[in-house]
């Protein structure tokens, strides 16, 4: 018995030794848990993708119905047919049921009480594994909305109201030219602005008169008209109660009408305004050196004037005559100091009419000076040399400020400019509409491009204009430039380079490369524009747009044409779409 009780001893301790077996018992125990586990995982992992999916289609579904609800008003609470067709549509092209094994998916649109589109969606998910242990098919739930509406943004529309403007949209180059040329002039009176003091009716001034080429019926400037007020319309449909939108505007021919806004900001930034350094500004004007047989005789010749009294605004004699006649500052400018004779200009060194952050200082090369037409003449009808003088003359050269230079659009002073701010939609149809939103005038896209820049510009005169909202982020900024024709500039103009001929402030005297120049100018302010995150949209009034319109744009795709009115209002309105910003807000 011992020996039996020592052999059974020796075998349980020997088994109590040998491990061999025991894993897979081990693993039979744990076989069940670690399905579980894993079956978890998986599914969860598939929850997790499904629902992300899902997240996704129903984001796209309502973004794809507000882009195309019709019923934008607050009182009727039922999403219009065609928005919810667009949301079920992208719905479902973004999810597909099936997917993962889904068993079911849908996708409810709705209005909100604001006008914008949500969205719940739902997926049933059958389980794989874990329906071994009970776990039924589950039901994944989201919701979604977007909101159609746009970022705080400031507008600058820089607007062509050359003569060639009173044509039709379809009319060609030798239609448009011949009509502008033969049609005649027709008079208006300046409307008055609030800031005129004594007789309004001397020559220049709000309440005198002043000439603009008749339109067509369905002229260009009427369909401008038209799309301006889209652009409105448009933005203003997108927008959102807390959205900030500011518009600007820029008339432009062969100058602009920016005197009052310069005055706004600091009146010593003109040649003659209160605590300008400078106080005189030459002209190609005359001086009257005696009499021959009871008739004046002058000397014609560049003339320095003192132009205090008549950029304050007050009539003020004027010296080139002697009859009494009394002028009066119509707001139109000279720009200040350039480099002629170029086809090239550097962004870190431009000159001062094309550098939009410039601050006036103490130099006159860096201040405005305000254009006095009633005061050039055509000494020697252009025939003599920009530094020859005529004394003793008693012919009666062209007063460049007469009645005949105004009606032929070699002098045009139109609209002023207006400064961004916000603005009604009756506030931006009466400035389309005002008695002085008028056709005449030569083309200079230049003179047009470098004041939409400036007033529009982050850190120029004007940044405050521009500044973001309190507590909001910086705006967007956008210049929309229409114009009907190409470059044209004339050395009989008076403008904002001065007289083309006498001045030679671009040309430099090479009047051959004048158009050069000046489309120099324009495209390096376009440069400058884009270089300070401004967006640049051309719109071009023919059958394409040209070279110089499409390297204004930011791209290629941003320089728009057309030849009928109804299109300009469309292409207006699609800019105003392209500049809202679709986002989903939740």
């Amino acid at each position: 018995m011992k020996q039996d009780r020592q052999q059974r001893s020796g075998f349980m301790a020997r088994l109590a030794r040998d491990s061999r077996g025991s894993t897979l018992a081990m693993m039979a125990a744990m076989l069940i848990p670690l399905a579980a586990f894993c079956g978890c995982a998986i599914d969860t992992a598939r929850l997790y993708v499904v629902k992300t999916r899902l997240q996704q289609a129903c984001d796209a579904g309502v973004l794809a119905g507000r882009k195309s609800m019709t019923d934008t008003s607050l009182t009727n609470t039922t999403l219009d047919p065609t928005a919810t067709a667009q949301a079920q549509t992208f719905f479902a092209n973004n999810f597909r049921t099936g997917w993962f094994k889904t068993a079911t998916a849908s996708f409810t649109p709705s209005k909100t009480a604001d006008a914008q589109v949500a969205g719940n969606a739902t997926a049933d998910v059958p389980m794989t594994i874990m329906s071994i242990f009970g776990f039924a098919t589950q039901q994944i739930n989201v919701t979604c909305q977007a909101s159609y509406d746009i970022a705080d943004t400031d507008v600058i529309f820089v607007l062509d109201t050359t003569g060639s403007m009173a044509c039709l949209p379809s009319d060609d180059d030798n239609a448009c030219n011949n009509y502008v040329g033969s049609a005649g002039t027709t008079s208006y009176i300046r409307p008055a602005d609030g800031t005129a003091s004594g007789n309004d009716s001397v020559a220049g001034y709000p309440g005198s008169t002043a000439y603009y080429v008749p339109e067509k019926s369905g002229s260009r400037i009427a369909a401008l008209r038209s799309a301006v007020m889209s652009f409105y319309d448009t933005m203003a449909s997108a927008a959102d109660p807390s959205t900030h939108i500011r518009y600007g505007f820029v008339t432009y021919t062969s100058t602009v009408n920016a005197g009052k806004a310069i005055m706004s900001i600091s009146p010593s930034y003109m040649v003659g305004g209160s605590g300008s350094a400078n106080n005189q500004w030459n002209y190609e004007s005359r001086t009257q050196t005696g009499t021959s047989f009871g008739t004046p005789t002058w000397r014609y010749q560049q003339l320095n004037f003192d132009v205090r009294n008549f950029v304050s605004g007050v009539a003020v004699l004027d010296p080139s005559k002697t009859n009494g006649t009394m002028n009066r500052w119509a707001g139109c400018i000279e720009e200040r100091a350039t480099t002629a004779g170029t086809t090239g200009f550097s962004q870190a060194a431009l000159p001062a009419d094309l550098d939009p952050d410039l601050v006036p200082g103490s130099n006159i090369d860096t201040q405005w000076k305000p254009m006095w037409p009633e005061i050039l003449y055509a000494r020697n009808n252009y025939g003599s040399t920009a530094t020859a003088t005529s004394t003793g003359d008693s012919n009666s050269h062209p007063n460049i400020g007469g009645t005949s230079y105004l009606q032929s659009g070699f002098v045009s002073c139109g609209k002023p400019v207006s400064r961004l701010d916000t603005m009604t939609r009756t506030q931006v149809s009466n400035f389309v509409n005002a008695a002085d939103f008028r056709p005449i005038g030569g083309t200079y896209h230049d003179v047009g491009m470098i004041w939409g820049t400036r007033l529009i510009s982050p850190s120029g005169i004007f940044a405050n204009d521009t500044a973001p909202w309190p507590a909001r982020q910086a705006p967007n900024r956008v210049i929309v430039f229409l114009t009907d024709g190409d470059m044209a500039p004339n050395t009989g103009v008076y403008g904002m380079y001065g007289n083309e001929y006498y001045d030679r402030r671009v040309s430099g005297g090479d009047f051959t490369n004048l158009k050069a120049f000046h489309n120099a100018r324009f495209l390096a302010e376009c440069t400058a524009a884009k270089s300070r995150n401004i967006q640049v949209w051309t719109v071009t009034i023919d059958s394409s747009a040209t070279t110089e319109m499409k390297s204004c744009a930011t791209t290629t795709s941003q320089a728009l044409f057309t030849t009928t009115g109804s299109g300009l209002s469309t292409t207006f309105a699609n800019i105003a779409k392209q500049v809202a910003m679709l986002r989903v807000s939740r």
